[in-house]
């Protein structure tokens, strides 16, 4: 218990150290990724063949890009909208993304109105985030353990007749 008492300052700068350190880890490398639905209203019907030859040039270039399937499309005959899902991307690939497609919709002479309804939602990883902090705060307490056990030196009465085991009769 004592060497808790003498070596509490060392062990609380290191695990507060080590957190910050964890939390900025975990914020620059466990970065926030979204998820984007955006609805664009045609001016005409689409068909199932063009429909298909959309899902076609999307999967071909803009998926491929991302290594996996991130961005899918639906339509809804009924009220003319057709939807771009993007799932699980990070900021600046949803506006890449996004300008492919419109250009994809371009490409196909398609008529229509961008940006009728569009949602955003942020998938932040907290998990992962809580994991990488926990993990530096407990290095943290360990690297303070350490450090106490190397630091012999005396330095007040406790000391000596802690390790010692020497009365003091003053102190200089």
């Amino acid at each position: 218990m004592y060497f808790f008492k003498r070596n509490f300052k060392t062990i609380i700068l290191y695990i507060l150290a080590m957190g910050i350190i964890g939390t900025m880890i975990a914020y620059f490398m466990a970065g926030n990724t979204y998820d984007y639905e955006e609805y664009y209203s045609l001016s005409e019907p689409l068909s199932t063949t063009q429909e298909d030859e959309l899902a076609i040039k999307l999967n071909q270039e803009v998926n491929a890009e991302l290594g996996e399937r991130a961005a899918s499309i639906e339509y809804s005959p009924e009220s003319q909208y057709l939807s771009l899902d993007v799932e699980s991307v990070s900021e600046d690939e949803v506006s890449n993304i996004k300008k492919q497609f419109d250009a994809l919709l371009d490409d196909s002479g398609l008529g229509y109105e961008e940006g009728v309804n569009i949602t955003i939602d942020a998938n932040s990883d907290i998990v992962i985030k809580v994991i990488i902090i926990a993990a530096s705060v407990i290095l943290g307490f360990i690297f303070g353990i350490i450090q106490g056990i190397r630091n012999r030196r005396i330095l007040s009465d406790e000391d000596v007749k802690y390790y010692l085991d020497e009365k003091t009769l003053g102190t200089f």
